[in-house]
């Protein structure tokens, strides 16, 4: 099968199209044709050696795909060749003390898919059966790709840790990225008032064609929080969804209200940053962390998914020669929501 793998750590030049073995279900396990593969910031940090899990090259990238089942493991019921499916990334070892409670974002020995060992940028994969679940029928590949690690991240974070309600107010910061887009559709199906940043006047009206009520360019308003107090008659925002880092993290601080929630995951821009700790400390916020999702919430959303109050956002989308290329798109300031690789 042809595969987009690493040589070495380094930059694009260590990256290209092989041919390698195709692999085989074991017990347990089923084989994916994949038919689209969706990029994540992850792949170039593992292509640059800047993830410290990731297992030496030669290693084929790519956290996200979807296709169908090319062929089914021994043990393995439910499923028939032929079925679209999309990929759940989380490899859990279903044993530990988080995973008996659910709790799959705490399994001490997380794995994730194109991370820990062979991604998606590929004609084929296998994994075990509880790592593919069922497509959508209105969903096609490319969008599944590019949907559902999206979706887990923006639900686990908005839904399950900072426990958005009906009426309440929440600031999407860089609503231009695959999470923070998905972000403003799931704060908006959980009945909140949405406002978003984003980078230009043509992302000002993408966010806002997603539900977002009101959107602030932060290169024209670089202070967005003084916008978002202004927006909330003085108050700021219940709950602030922070990918960004340490470029914006201090703003979304200011940005929420007194007692509201800071819920964070991501830090492109850097993972070290200078807080105002008084800030948090009179204003009574909660910084809420986040890492991946927990299976159970696919159930939540994945019928919002098949229903289209959920819509993925799909940027470009790339053949699987063109990966590099399609890496240098994911780090372009014009991108907005998903970068997707067909694979025919």
């Amino acid at each position: 099968m042809r595969a987009a793998r690493i040589s070495a750590f380094g930059g694009p030049e260590t990256f290209g199209v092989v041919e390698v073995a195709t692999p085989e279900p074991a017990a347990g396990e089923v084989l994916v044709r994949l038919r689209a593969a969706g990029l994540n910031r992850a792949d170039i940090l593992v292509r640059e050696g800047r993830f410290p899990e990731a297992p030496p090259p030669p290693m084929t990238l790519g956290v996200e795909g979807a296709g169908e089942i090319a062929a089914i493991g021994d043990g393995v019921a439910g499923l028939a060749v032929g079925d679209r499916v999309g990929i759940n990334p989380m490899k859990t070892c279903d044993e530990c003390e988080n995973c008996r409670r659910g709790q799959d974002s705490g399994c001490t020995r997380l794995q994730f898919v194109g991370e820990h060992f062979d991604g998606t940028y590929a004609e084929y994969i296998a994994l075990p059966v509880r790592n593919v679940l069922p497509a959508p029928a209105r969903l096609g590949d490319e969008e599944l790709a590019a949907g559902v690690l999206a979706y887990m991240t923006a639900w686990h974070m908005l839904k399950t840790r900072a426990r958005v309600r009906p009426g309440e107010t929440v600031l999407v910061v860089g609503a231009g990225s695959g999470v923070a887009s998905a972000a403003v559709q799931v704060a908006k199906a959980l009945g909140a008032r949405v406002i978003a940043t984003t980078g230009s006047d043509r992302k000002v009206e993408q966010v806002r064609s997603l539900g977002a009520d009101e959107v602030i360019n932060y290169l024209s308003e670089p202070d967005f929080d003084r916008s978002v107090r202004t927006l909330t008659d003085g108050l700021g925002a219940d709950v602030v969804h922070e990918t960004v880092g340490r470029a914006t993290v201090q703003k979304s601080i200011l940005s929420a209200r007194h007692g509201g929630r800071l819920v964070g995951m991501g830090s492109h821009t850097g993972r070290n940053a200078e807080l105002d700790l008084s800030v948090l400390y009179r204003r009574e916020i909660s910084l809420i962390g986040c890492h991946a999702s927990n299976r159970a919430e696919i159930a939540e959303f994945l019928p919002l998914l098949a229903d289209g109050t959920l819509t993925p956002v799909v940027d470009s989308v790339y053949p699987l020669d063109a990966a590099v290329e399609a890496q240098a798109r994911l780090g372009s300031p014009e991108r907005f929501g998903k970068v997707v690789l067909s694979i025919d």
